[in-house]
């Protein structure tokens, strides 16, 4: 292209290059030669642009639909009324497959170190810290590495003897979210102790300015901050876009999985608009009690109903790992149509997380699955009400459509909203 460019341009016998030859030119000749020299750099753009658009598709994979720049986020008031349409949960976003690429995980511009995030807590709480991380990763155009082996294994992943840990443990379920442990880069990185390691609260200080943070008023500015990524050509957008379209690139569910779940919930004949409930009550056995009277949902429920469903009660769909709470919503509304995956569960006693080290791989594999299948079920609802003390429920809060505003989201134990 650059030898082209240069023949094109630089010829010796160019008149281009001759001031004199052009003066000495008539005006009719001197016409012609600058339509011909108009259709030559018409011609070099053109070669221009068809070789930039074949390094961005080089650049990012190819998807159904976006390669290159991210979309046009438009008109987005968070604080406004949305509308998101629903033709049925076969059709939703997160049953179909993904809209958006994924992350060019290689493609990073300094390489004198990477960072490494390793994978504590819950899934959710691991997400949620691997999205913060990957967002701050591509600020700084650095690649980086989602690390579950250690030296401690995820505790999600690690098993009691004779049991064997769970390896891996996030691409038995989901697309990887990082370079993968056996690339150059990161045994290179592990060679030469080229790791930055950000821990959970330095994450939470670069994300928020504080070192405990998530929360703020419906109404503070600071949730709406305008925000750049310029390693994906990603330039003053909304802060809660961006971690909606980013949590898009990095979380991507597995077919097998996307399958699985989204037919359990066409089995619970999610057709219409529903209503999504996350209640938790004073689970995990080490954990203060929550919200343990079922009232203040309904409660919630109610006023959605209300305002969201013409006064309409729809489909109520029912997340939580207190398995017993189907039973006793039933009998608070016996009129009100309840479905969840815990009609087909037997975890009665809340999720913890020291147990699952004596889960096997099928009950594992049928945990993640009834707990993906809420994930999508509670994403995809008209209408959300749970708790804030849960990194669920700020996991979902960006599952949510693009289009789904915070006048369809509630707290039962909060006035504060995720940014």
């Amino acid at each position: 292209m650059k030898s082209l460019q240069k023949r094109l341009l630089s010829s010796p016998t160019s008149p281009a290059l001759n001031i004199r030859t052009m003066k000495a030119m008539n005006p009719k000749r001197l016409s012609s030669f600058l339509a011909v020299l108009g259709f030559i750099v018409v011609f070099i753009i053109s070669l221009s642009a068809v070789k930039s658009t074949q390094t961005f598709e080089g650049y990012f994979k190819k998807s159904s639909s976006i390669v290159g720049s991210p979309p046009d986020q438009g008109h987005m008031d968070y604080n406004e009324t949305g509308k998101v349409e629903f033709n049925g949960i076969k059709k939703a976003e997160w049953c179909i497959e993904p809209q958006y690429p994924p992350l060019p995980f290689e493609d990073c511009k300094f390489k004198e170190f990477l960072f490494r995030y390793p994978m504590n807590g819950g899934l959710t709480n691991a997400l949620h810290f691997a999205l913060k991380g990957a967002i701050w990763a591509y600020e700084e155009n650095v690649c980086y590495f989602i690390d579950e082996r250690g030296p401690n294994p995820a505790q999600m992943a690690e098993r009691d003897p004779p049991l064997e840990n769970i390896d891996p443990f996030f691409e038995r379920y989901f697309e990887p979210m990082s370079l993968p442990r056996d690339h150059e880069k990161v045994k290179w990185a592990m060679k030469f102790h080229k790791f930055v390691e950000p821990d959970y609260f330095q994450i939470n200080y670069h994300e928020y300015g504080r070192f405990n943070a998530g929360l703020l008023p419906i109404d503070d500015p600071l949730r709406h901050k305008r925000r750049d990524l310029q390693s994906l050509f990603v330039y003053d957008k909304d802060n809660i876009w961006v971690k909606k379209y980013m949590m898009r690139r990095l979380f991507r569910i597995l077919p097998r999985m996307r399958d699985i779940a989204c037919s359990r919930l066409s089995n619970y004949g999610l057709d219409e608009e529903y209503l999504a409930l996350s209640i938790r009550r004073g689970d995990k056995e080490l954990e203060v009690e929550l919200v343990s009277s079922l009232q203040p949902y309904i409660d919630e429920a109610e006023v959605a109903i209300k305002t969201h469903f013409g006064g309409k009660v729809p489909k109520i769909f029912v997340a939580s790992d207190d398995c017993s709470v189907m039973d006793d919503i039933r009998k608070v509304r016996p009129g009100w149509e309840f479905v969840g995956e815990c009609d087909n569960a037997t975890e009665q006693n809340g999720f913890i997380l020291k147990s699952a080290r004596h889960w096997t791989e099928e009950q594992t594999d049928k945990h993640y699955e009834k707990f993906v299948t809420e994930m999508i079920a509670m994403a995809s609802a008209k209408y959300f009400v749970g708790v804030s003390t849960t990194n669920v429920s700020f996991w979902i809060y960006f599952m949510r459509h693009m289009d789904a505003h915070d006048d369809t989201w509630v707290f039962v134990d909060s006035d504060l909203v995720p940014y």
